[in-house]
């Protein structure tokens, strides 16, 4: 699935705590932001609405 760059702005400590389970997991803040999303996606959107990139890693 083709991926698109998108700018989101954190505070200090939000880009900390990315930081720190992305070493812990051996993930790119990318990739941590993207599962994110995916997570949020599927609770509020109804299943045939969603599209996410399936889990993927990046």
């Amino acid at each position: 699935m083709a991926k698109e760059p998108t700018s989101i702005r954190l505070t200090d400590a939000q880009k900390a705590g990315l930081d720190a389970i992305g070493r812990r997991q051996d993930r790119s803040r990318s990739w941590l932001v993207s599962k994110a999303v995916d997570e949020y996606i599927a609770r509020n959107l109804p299943s045939d609405e969603t599209t996410t990139n399936g889990g993927e890693p990046q």
